[in-house]
């Protein structure tokens, strides 16, 4: 009965996107998120790593010192503090992943976090052999517990475009055949895979190339600017890959209108429609939801904690003290307060979390007004 109800609402196309609409407007959050509630953590960001072996133009990561990071036995430690009693949700990142040699063997502490519900890697994929080699391993512990798991693989262009982007000049071949082999064998590598491109001056005259190229190969690809990041020291590198501070930005304007009109996901439009509006404001305001305002948390490689994920300084060390009094620490608090009234409204990147009903009310109008004004031009070219 259930199934031919669903069935009944997605024939009428109306009806249904009315409660697509209603579902996605209850997602959100009635109250402004401004970081003064002391929550445990759901989401860990999980910089695995500074190692790299990419000279990407919009990161100094490769350059930064990787000494020092936690053995397996130490990790271990660490994801066994009670900040991590409510994690769902952990995306390693780097550095990139796939140089730590025994990644498998971090994965699996993490797989013991209690309330762990999805795992995901992010990987620059032109390191092949190692990557697969560990997650196959960490798709067959995740599968025995139960636990999403998810690949991201960063394309940035088709040929020396993405080759320019990630500063190596074999990147785009060694990528592109990553994410085939993905695709070809999924059931040995994860539930899901999605490819992910950052806009920079270097690739911004070339992304509807690379859109073409991607729905040719039905790759499942998203889009994010590049941003300032303190962790990775983009934010010293902005005259050198930065479209926001600069005239093309009217180019990643015109390609955001013209993903929310491709986009059939309600998520992804809105995702794609606050990039759009924030680039085309003169007075930018976020939209978008973010789980570091109040329920995110960045661990680094060498236990260093961090509140907002691109913003923020370090907030305590799990190597001197437990991640409780750190994480929950008055002064700490007051900070991220300040990071989320001072620097929020000036960030771009598409992390996720609850939106507030607002800001989501803006989109949805937006949306119906959009649909109603073509339903009028319609109207009007028919009586011609």
């Amino acid at each position: 009965m259930k199934q031919q109800i669903i069935q009944l609402i997605k024939k009428n196309k109306k009806f249904f996107l009315i409660v697509k609409a209603l579902r996605f407007l209850q997602t959100s959050s009635l109250t402004k998120i401004d970081g003064s509630k002391k929550k445990y953590p759901k989401v860990i960001q999980l910089p695995i790593t500074y190692n790299c072996n990419s000279k990407c133009v919009m990161c100094n990561i490769w350059q930064m010192d990787h000494s020092g990071e936690a053995t397996v036995e130490e990790f271990a430690k660490f994801m066994q503090d009670d900040i991590f009693k409510e994690v769902e949700a952990v995306g390693i990142n780097g550095g990139e992943p796939s140089l730590v040699p025994n990644l498998y063997e971090y994965a699996d502490e993490i797989l013991k976090l209690p309330s762990l519900k999805s795992l995901n890697i992010i990987s620059h994929g032109f390191s092949p052999k190692p990557l697969f080699k560990q997650v196959e391993k960490i798709y067959a512990s995740c599968k025995e517990k139960g636990i999403n798991f998810h690949i991201a693989i960063s394309l940035d262009g088709v040929g020396e475009i993405h080759n320019t982007v990630r500063g190596i000049g074999y990147a785009f071949d060694k990528t592109s055949a990553t994410i085939d082999e993905i695709i070809k064998n999924q059931d040995k590598y994860c539930d899901s895979y999605d490819i992910g491109c950052t806009i920079v001056t270097q690739n911004i005259d070339y992304l509807m190339e690379l859109d073409t190229y991607a729905k040719s190969k039905n790759y499942n690809i998203k889009y994010r600017m590049g941003i300032d990041n303190k962790r990775i020291e983009s934010d010293k590198l902005r005259d050198q890959y930065s479209v926001i501070y600069s005239p093309l930005k009217q180019s990643a304007i015109e390609f955001f209108h013209y993903q929310i009109s491709q986009t059939k996901d309600l998520g992804n439009k809105f995702k794609y429609y606050s990039i759009f509006s924030w680039l085309n404001s003169g007075k930018p305001k976020r939209l978008l939801g973010c789980a570091w305002k109040d329920e995110g948390i960045t661990l680094d490689a060498r236990g260093e904690l961090y509140y907002c994920a691109v913003a923020s300084e370090s907030i305590g060390s799990l190597r001197k003290t437990d991640g409780e009094k750190i994480f929950f620490d008055d002064k700490n608090i007051e900070y991220r307060k300040s990071i989320i009234k001072n620097s929020c409204d000036g960030c771009i990147h598409d992390y996720n979390g609850q939106a507030e009903v607002n800001n989501v009310w803006v989109f949805l109008k937006s949306i119906l007004t959009n649909r109603l004004a073509m339903k009028i031009y319609e109207l009007k070219v028919r009586f011609l």
